[in-house]
């Protein structure tokens, strides 16, 4: 049976470009791209510009081309370094670009398991822009220029109640902007405590230095880079790897 476009009926099977070509003229990375996928071994490949095939030619040429057009400015700016301010706008501008790249990113290892993203979700979108309900993004600084998109799928337990909501954590880093995206689902038996489940704190650490929150708009303004900038190359409480493990906040569940 045909794939479906992840953002409407028609059949995917357009070759869509992970990052967008102004992405890779503006960073011009030249070693090797590391591409895991779900459980499958990693590959090592000396083509940066990675192509999945879940989308139609219709969504990749109009409303996903048209966003990289609107976002080329801002995105452009902050992957190269610039200090920033963002108004609202320009912050539900970078948070849909954010949720555009999760989903695609989200479509790429659904051998193991289903999409999180539920169709509705994605369709939405697609039509205007809206944000999947209890989603939080937030912005902030890597070391040095680099490039990836790390998917990290969670249970949220409500002791002494395991599993009451999944989530799914994209970490996404181009240039010198990082971004990490955190939307829920609450499980249909435990919708009353869901307020409870969307308050749910991540691991200790010094994230209020290390990034900003543009997703849901809060009252203060946000100008970036934030006080602290996360190192790309080793561990520690202010690296890459710890902001992609900071939603690991319990025992690993199968």
């Amino acid at each position: 049976m045909a794939r479906q476009c992840l953002f409407c009926d028609n059949k995917a099977g357009s070759r869509e470009h992970l990052w967008a070509a102004w992405i890779h003229e503006r960073l011009q990375i030249t070693t090797p791209t590391r591409i895991a996928m779900g459980k499958k071994p990693v590959q090592k490949s000396s083509n940066p510009e990675i192509k999945v095939k879940t989308v139609c030619g219709t969504c990749n040429n109009g409303w996903m081309s048209a966003l990289e057009g609107q976002c080329v400015p801002l995105v452009g700016s902050l992957v190269q370094d610039i200090s920033t301010p963002l108004d609202d706008s320009q912050q539900s501008l970078l948070t849909a670009w954010a949720l555009k790249t999760a989903m695609v990113t989200d479509s790429t290892n659904k051998t193991t398991r289903n999409l999180f993203y539920e169709k509705s979700e994605r369709e939405k979108l697609r039509a205007n822009y809206t944000i999947p309900e209890r989603t939080k993004v937030w912005i902030g600084r890597a070391s040095k220029s680099s490039l990836a998109a790390i998917g990290t799928d969670v249970w949220i337990d409500m002791p002494p109640t395991p599993k009451v909501a999944r989530g799914t954590v994209t970490t996404i880093v181009v240039g010198r902007l990082v971004i990490q995206v955190f939307s829920i689902h609450v499980l249909p038996d435990h919708l009353q405590s869901d307020a409870a489940i969307t308050a749910v704190q991540p691991k200790p650490g010094r994230w209020d230095e290390s990034l900003l929150p543009v997703w849901p708009i809060g009252s203060r303004p946000v100008t970036w880079p934030p006080k602290l900038t996360f190192d790309t190359a080793s561990g520690g409480p202010v690296s890459i790897a710890a902001l992609v493990d900071r939603w690991k906040i319990g025992k690993n569940a199968s």
